[in-house]
């Protein structure tokens, strides 16, 4: 009888990890669950770049990056099988690129998979893996910034011209607010395009200081917000004199 596979899965913004974490990640993976009932427990790491593909298994597979340049790594997964019988198993894989950071967890009948992918969702932040905090849903805000540039632009261009006209202040600073929120994802693009960014590293040896702080996502949300603030303001200063 065939298996039913459920797989559950998150994929993460591009971050620079601390190369601690993944041996982190490792010995938290060898003991991960014990109260499982299990058979059999494999752990395994993969590293890649250039040329050279290397395999570790076991609880030390975390040093399969160790015979790899930093800068050079392309791919690293790191993978736990929990098996129950022949045909009854939970497959946990965690994925490390430049441009994004995965988690997929595969359940064949044991249900087991819900369970375990959000421990290990709680892991991977806890680890300082995945991201955290207000970055992911800063990201979201900001894709939206970029899919309505232009209408940011429109408002922002009306909101000059009635300043322009003696409508007050507040039609100044939201026409300058809505500006910079609709002009930063077209200025992001063309810095990117005319000075492509180096391909960021996966891992480094030490935590970086401000590398993954969203400083483009963060001022173009602040700027929108402010602008929709200041409209709100002219339109009651409009509406009750």
């Amino acid at each position: 009888m065939a298996s039913v596979r459920t797989q559950y899965k998150e994929e993460y913004a591009p971050r620079t990890t601390p190369k601690a974490a993944l041996r982190a990640l490792v010995e938290a993976l060898a003991d991960f669950k014990p109260g499982l009932p299990t058979t059999s427990r494999r752990i395994k790491a993969k590293a890649v770049s250039p040329g050279k593909t290397t395999d570790r298994e076991g609880p030390e597979s975390w040093k399969a990056t160790d015979p790899h340049s930093l800068a050079d790594l392309q791919h690293v997964s790191v993978e736990l099988l929990l098996v129950n019988s022949e045909h009854r198993r939970c497959e946990i894989h965690v994925e490390f690129r430049s441009g994004y950071t995965l988690l997929n967890v595969s359940d064949y009948d044991t249900a087991w998979g819900k369970g375990v992918f959000e421990d290990m969702r709680t892991l991977l932040r806890s680890l300082g893996i995945s991201s955290r905090g207000f970055g992911d849903p800063l990201r979201k805000a900001y894709g939206l910034l970029d899919i309505f540039q232009n209408v940011l632009l429109a408002f922002s261009a009306a909101a000059f011209a009635a300043w322009l006209a003696g409508r007050g202040a507040s039609y100044l600073y939201a026409s300058l607010a809505l500006l910079v929120a609709g002009a930063m994802p077209a200025l992001t693009h063309s810095f990117r395009f005319f000075s492509a960014p180096r391909r960021a590293l996966i891992f480094q040896e030490t935590p970086g200081k401000g590398r993954n702080f969203p400083w483009a996502e963060t001022t173009a949300v602040i700027a929108f917000v402010t602008g929709v603030l200041q409209l709100a303001k002219a339109l009651v200063t409009l509406l009750w004199p």
